[in-house]
């Protein structure tokens, strides 16, 4: 185990009071760590008190059947005496609740490149596809038996969805052997896959309504779609998303990007993907970053959407050999 996670182990083990944080609009990879983590942990220590912050203030939408949210409020007296342990963020703004700062102490796991220092130990390292893929490798060199049916489920679905169900080029030998050790400790496939890609009507009229709305240029080799303001309401779409992942797989289509409007941040988000050039300096001259194949940007003005597609498509106008599939 290396210095870090030695050090992660140690403080985890000094406090009676644990606060785990997770980024606004988290996905899987986000609540599935932090469930992952809480569900270990109470087993390991059935007399800490571990709590995920900011569950009585995240919609329901964000819930999956496989977890539940606790609606206590966390006071932040309870916060003065726990350590914080923040994952799968790349920056203090993006936190939510944004209560992490009442903490005794900080800990960061996150696999997203470093942009800033926002804890007082950092475990960061973007060579791994998920978080949820940190945590598993934490928690089997911590004590393998104590890695149960209900952390398996929910690490295993961190790294289904934020490998794109391991077919991004961020999958390595390793991510395959945690998935492995996770459905040979008795994880559900079956009910996180159902979980996560089981589809009502609406929302498969609401991807045909993307595919309506989607622009390709597959001789530049781009996509994208602009979604209307009201339209998840139209189709009946509850939880919004940038809806992304609906211009991936398609031949002669290198970068591909989506914006959509944020009812509850009150702002345009937008999603990019690419297949082999790094966009993440483009998301970040726009309010936003990540990793190299697979960004998000805020839209803070209405100029900025067609700022973007130009910059992309003159990006991609200067690395055609390099797009060439």
């Amino acid at each position: 185990m290396i210095a870090i996670k030695e050090t992660i182990v140690k403080k985890i083990e000094q406090y009676e009071n644990i606060a785990i944080f997770f980024h606004e609009l988290p996905d899987l990879d986000a609540l599935g760590s932090s469930y992952g983590l809480q569900y270990f942990l109470k087993t390991k220590y059935p007399d800490k008190d571990v709590r995920i912050i900011g569950l009585d203030t995240l919609s329901a939408q964000f819930q999956s059947n496989f977890y539940d949210f606790d609606k206590r409020h966390v006071p932040n007296e309870f916060l003065a005496n726990a350590l914080g342990i923040i994952l799968d963020t790349a920056n203090a703004s993006r936190i939510w609740s944004g209560r992490h700062n009442y903490c005794r102490e900080l800990i960061r796991i996150d696999h997203h490149p470093k942009l800033e220092t926002i804890a007082d130990y950092e475990w960061v390292d973007d060579t791994y596809c998920a978080t949820a893929e940190m945590i598993a490798e934490l928690l089997f060199e911590w004590d393998y038996n104590s890695v149960l049916i209900p952390t398996c489920n929910s690490l295993y679905a961190g790294l289904l969805t934020d490998t794109g169900r391991f077919l991004y080029p961020s999958v390595t030998p390793k991510t395959y052997a945690i998935a492995a050790k996770l459905v040979t400790k008795g994880c559900n496939r079956q009910k996180v896959h159902d979980a996560i890609y089981l589809k009502d009507v609406d929302r498969m009229k609401f991807t045909s309504y993307v595919l309506k709305k989607a622009h390709f240029d597959t001789q530049l080799g781009i996509a994208w779609a602009k979604l209307g303001k009201n339209s998840f309401d139209r189709y009946g779409v509850k939880l919004r998303m940038s809806m992304v992942h609906v211009l991936g797989n398609i031949k002669n289509i290198n970068i591909w990007f989506t914006f959509y409007y944020d009812n509850v941040l009150k702002q345009w988000k937008g999603s990019i993907r690419s297949n082999k050039l790094p966009i993440n300096q483009i998301a970040e001259k726009y309010h936003g970053g990540g990793h190299k194949l697979a960004a998000g940007v805020t839209i803070l003005k209405r100029k900025e959407f067609k700022m973007i597609l130009e910059d992309i498509k003159e990006y991609l106008r200067q690395n055609i050999p390099q797009t060439k599939n």
